[in-house]
């Protein structure tokens, strides 16, 4: 199996990594494989767009508006 080595990890982030391990009862090289499964598994770009929640605001407004008032473009 390959193995990694990684350099330069900051002391503050290798005892938080060491408390991790701890609190889920894992030594440090099972905690990482476990997170580096969890990241490897996130889907790369190309997946689901997030949801996004949008709100009507009231302007106090009658007039209506098109793209062009918004965008100031030929609607491309």
């Amino acid at each position: 199996m390959p193995a990694l080595h990684i350099r330069d990890v900051p002391e503050e982030t290798v005892a938080a990594i060491k408390r991790r391990a701890a609190r889920h009862g894992h030594s440090v090289q099972q905690e990482l494989r476990e997170v580096l499964e969890q990241v490897a598994a996130e889907p790369v770009g190309g997946g689901r767009a997030r949801r996004l929640n949008l709100c009507t605001v009231a302007t106090g407004e009658a007039e209506s508006f098109d793209r062009a008032d918004l965008y100031g473009d030929d609607e491309r």
